[in-house]
Parts: C-alpha cells; structure tokens; sequence
C-alpha cells in the first residue's frame, strides 16, 4: 500500500492538513463560497467550454477507470493519488482562471469557470465516498445530489450537475488537525 511502513504522527497531521484542508477542503470552500456569492447560491449556468475546461473535466471523468483498475489490483494508493493529481489540476485551474478577477472583467466566463469546478468537485466527492463516506456525503450535500445519485453509476456527464440547481450556504468540511503535540 504504497508507503505504508513509513508511518508517523508528523506525517499523518501534515497528509490531513495538507491535502485534506489545503488541497480538497480548501478547493470545495472556495469554489462554493464563490457559487454561493455571485451565482445567487445557484449552480452557474454556463456556456461553451473552452479547452482549459474540457482538459480538467475530461480528467476528472477518467477517474472512474483508472481508480477501478488501480483497485482491481489492490492499488489503493495509486487510485488515491490519481484522485489528489485532479484535485492538484483542480487547484491550479482556479489559481489560473482567477474567477474572482473574471467576475468584473468576464462574468460569462466567470460562469463556466465556477461551473468546471463545481463539477469537478462533484466528480471527486463521488469518487472519494469509499474512502471518506461522511465528509463525501456532506460535499454532496453542499452540491443538492440526491441520495440515488450518489453512486459510481452516476458519475458521467449524463449527471452532471444542472444550472439553476439551488444550494445551501457552503460549509467547511476538512478543519485542519491542531496538533496536541504544537499546542503544548
């Protein structure tokens, strides 16, 4: 299982810190805090993709393959660490867009940027539910995905997530871990 026989207090604090509030909690409370503000609390209606968009979309939908067959092999850190390279390219798509920036200078495409990552995140919130089925369930929420579309069967782009959509005010999911060891 990858790097299992390296195994640390430290390391499990700087993992859930790290990726889990920095890379995916952060994302998540971002984008949604983003949608909630200036998309009226509604999933952002959008127009035509542009390339940089169907590239992260396109890499968030082959997770479904490539996870399976990781796990068919008992891969389980290869499914995980093909999830955290969409959760990276997630990170660096919304660094690289600046939707807070499009919001003035291109409200349309300020649209379609926020809806990308809003779908992507639903694509990863699906995709992690075996991993981490409570917080998964409570970014599902966040996104108003019906309990019955919340399986692998609904992870294509047959599902994805509908404009106009109403959703509730974003909350945190991922707190960083305050570790006892740096309080003391």
């Amino acid at each position: 299982f990858g790097n299992d026989g390296d195994f640390s207090h430290r390391a499990m604090v700087n993992r859930m810190n790290g990726e889990l509030a920095n890379d995916l909690g952060n994302l998540a409370q971002r984008v949604l805090s983003m949608v909630h503000k200036n998309c009226d609390a509604k999933v952002p209606n959008h127009g035509d993709f542009e390339q940089e968009d169907r590239n992260l979309l396109g890499i968030a939908q082959g997770l479904l393959g490539h996870t399976r067959s990781c796990l068919d092999v008992q891969a389980f850190h290869e499914a995980l660490e093909a999830i955290w390279v969409v959760i990276r390219a997630a990170n660096a798509y919304v660094d690289h867009q600046a939707p807070w920036k499009l919001r003035k200078e291109n409200p349309e495409r300020m649209m379609v940027v926020l809806y990308t990552l809003t779908e992507t995140i639903r694509m990863l919130a699906l995709i992690l539910q075996p991993y981490m089925p409570g917080s998964c369930a409570r970014m599902l929420d966040q996104l108003a995905i019906s309990e019955g579309d919340r399986t692998f069967d609904a992870f294509g782009p047959a599902y994805a997530l509908k404009g106009g959509t109403a959703l509730p005010k974003p909350e945190g999911v991922f707190p960083r871990f305050a570790d006892d060891e740096e309080v003391a």
